[in-house]
Formats: C-alpha cells, structure tokens, sequence
C-alpha cells in the first residue's frame, strides 16, 4: 500500500475513534439525566428515623423548609446533576460532530495504488 493510503487508512481509524469518544460522552451525560430522573421521580427515605417520603416530583410539601424531606434532597443537589452532565454532553457532541465530519472527508479521499515510474 502506497504511503497516502496509509494516511487516508490511519485518518478513518481516528475519525471513527473519535465518534465513539463522543457516544461514550453521550453516555455518561445520559447516565446523569437517568440519576436525575431517579431522584425526582422515585420514593425514598430520609432523616434518622428512615422516613418514608414521596417522590420529589409527587409531593404536597414541595416548599415547606421545615420537612425533613424537602430538605433531605433539595432543588440544587438535583439541579447540580443535571449541570454535571452538561460538560459530558457538549463534549460528547464535539468529539462525535468532529469525528463524523472527518470520516465523512476522509471518505472522499480516493485510495489510489501508486503510479509505477518508469
């Protein structure tokens, strides 16, 4: 093989390696949006006693600061997962768009055998 089908080869391989760094990232920000979801949505338990409480999302006592629920999982912490994943997503989205657009250049680079001299 000639020596810039080896460099067309070799920048393929990257381009799909970087999209799957940015599916990876796409993942973990994923992640983060389901351990959100599970914190608003599901039932849990809270104080010393082990407190049965409602779901997040469900409850009566949304803004009274004086429940042990409320404020065994308040807004921020929740709100702080969700902008955990927002790095891992814009991340995710560079590394997949940069990947995608040079396998897509790289494609149209033809693989040509070398030209014999005479």
């Amino acid at each position: 093989m000639n020596p810039s089908a080896n460099i067309i080869m070799d920048l393929r391989e990257k381009a799909h390696a970087t999209k799957r760094i940015g599916i990876l990232l796409f993942a973990v920000a994923g992640l983060a949006w389901l351990w959100f979801a599970i914190l608003l949505l599901f039932p849990y338990t809270a104080g010393e006693h082990g407190r049965d409480c409602g779901a997040r999302i469900a409850t009566e006592r949304l803004h009274n600061e004086s429940s042990v629920c409320v404020t065994s999982r308040d807004w921020p912490e929740l709100l702080g997962v969700l902008a955990l994943s927002l790095p891992f997503a814009v991340a995710g989205s560079t590394f997949y768009a940069t990947g995608a657009a040079t396998a897509r250049i790289a494609g149209t680079m033809p693989i040509r055998p070398p030209v014999p001299t005479l």
